[in-house]
């Protein structure tokens, strides 16, 4: 009698076995499954969206920033769920004189100071800008040099960019987002119209293009309700705004060296030095964004173990569904064990059973991720691909978590007597 074994080529047999007695309870396993589907296709989203902001923010940046930087007095620019630091707060603003000193170097492209009035994100400290009796909503105004264009694409819609004529002679210009444009001037055009700034009378000189709906969370909203007015302009309206930042670009292939020119000559300007570290921040345009990534850790604090919850659960339930398998299955087991079957034959098939459970469930679980992936990708515009490590952890997550929830009731199963075994009913 051929004894049943895994030496003796019974592995397709074992495998069938397995694959019949998860069809025989179909219902039970779909619903064991359910922790381990749901674990995986978090897995494999958390990955998409990750993958999704990292190419986004790349494309934005290299479509509206290529090659620019942004010297701060602070570490970061931009959105941040962090505070600047006390001795970040301390530190010396960069002033007009930084700004006339980085634009005399050969390296930068482009230069030009910027002011900010308003914030970035949600702020109760918002400015107040009106026209026909109607208010702009959570407003940016940004007081730039006549040249900004050169450095940042900034598509006029309407009309034009403010001159350098009308920025030395602190002209009331300005050019503003399309959201702005509709908020305050509904189906008129702008061009030629004037606006308030706090009070203060501005003629719209142009209007930028509605926003393309391709920033780096689906939409460019930033860019909608934005205003660029001349940097002397900016001076004389809002002279207790002392922050200055300094944006440069770049030359294709020499963004380093611009950045190694322009920090030397700020430490220098600063009093900087050698063994002190810089006083002043570099950023990147993609840290601009650092925020996505702030969000994303957040999230993932929360997803993260929503995931793993349910793949405990699912394990849970796939060790449950084997040992109510084992008692089932003992007389079978018995008679297994009569005709040549091992402990080790049982036991690796139970394991197998439990193994081939999960793994089919993350199987499902990733394809789910995958189909949910492209739609999000489809309906809102978003670059979302599931990479090949978010396929990879959501298997093995899955796998490992058959082989814990399946490791008791094989060794319970390999146990039986055979001939008590052969006896239950």
């Amino acid at each position: 009698m051929k004894k049943f074994s895994l030496k003796s080529g019974m592995l397709l047999d074992l495998r069938q076995i397995v694959i019949d007695s998860i069809l025989a309870h179909r219902l039970r396993s779909g619903l064991t499954l359910t922790g381990v589907i749901v674990g995986t296709m978090v897995v494999a989203l958390v990955g998409a969206v990750l993958t999704g902001l990292s190419q986004r923010v790349a494309d934005v940046t290299e479509k509206n920033s290529p090659n620019v930087v942004y010297f701060t007095k602070e570490e970061r620019i931009g959105p941040s769920l962090q505070r600047p630091t006390a001795e970040e707060r301390q530190r010396p603003e960069l002033n007009y004189g930084d700004v006339l000193a980085v634009n005399a170097l050969s390296s930068p492209r482009a230069v030009s100071p910027q002011k900010v009035r308003g914030s970035y994100g949600p702020s109760a400290n918002v400015p107040k800008v009106t026209a026909n009796s109607n208010t702009a909503i959570n407003p940016l105004i940004l007081g730039v040099w006549d040249n900004y264009p050169e450095l940042t694409n900034i598509p006029i819609d309407t009309g034009r960019f403010f001159t350098s004529s009308e920025r030395k002679e602190r002209k009331s210009v300005a050019v503003i987002g399309a959201g702005i444009a509709e908020q305050l001037f509904e189906e008129q055009d702008p061009t030629g119209e004037f606006l308030k700034i706090e009070g203060r009378l501005f003629k719209v000189v142009g209007v930028l293009k509605k926003a393309s709906g391709e920033g780096v969370i689906g939409s460019d909203e930033l860019d909608e309700r934005v205003i660029y007015i001349p940097f002397e302009t900016f001076v004389k309206s809002y002279p207790g705004i002392e922050q200055t930042i300094i944006v440069a670009r770049g030359r294709d292939g020499r963004v380093d060296e611009m950045i190694e020119d322009v920090t030397n000559v700020l430490r220098r300007r600063r009093g900087l030095a050698a063994n002190v570290p810089n006083n002043f921040g570099v950023n990147k345009a993609e840290q601009i964004f650092t925020l996505v990534n702030d969000v994303i850790a957040v999230l993932g604090l929360i997803v993260v173990p929503i995931a793993l919850a349910s793949l405990f659960v699912g394990g849970v339930g796939v060790m449950n569904v084997m040992l109510v398998s084992v008692k089932e299955r003992t007389a079978e087991i018995g008679i297994r064990r009569a005709v040549g079957a091992t402990r080790n034959t049982i036991l690796m098939q139970f394991l197998a059973e439990a193994v081939l459970l999960t793994g089919l469930g993350g199987v499902i679980g990733i394809s789910i991720g995958l189909v949910l992936a492209f739609l999000f990708r489809v309906i809102v515009s978003f670059p979302t691909t599931v990479p090949f490590w978010a396929v990879a952890a959501g298997l093995l997550a899955s796998v490992v978590v058959g082989l814990i929830a399946g490791i008791y009731p094989a060794y319970k199963a390999a146990r039986l007597d055979p001939v008590e075994a052969m006896r239950a009913p």
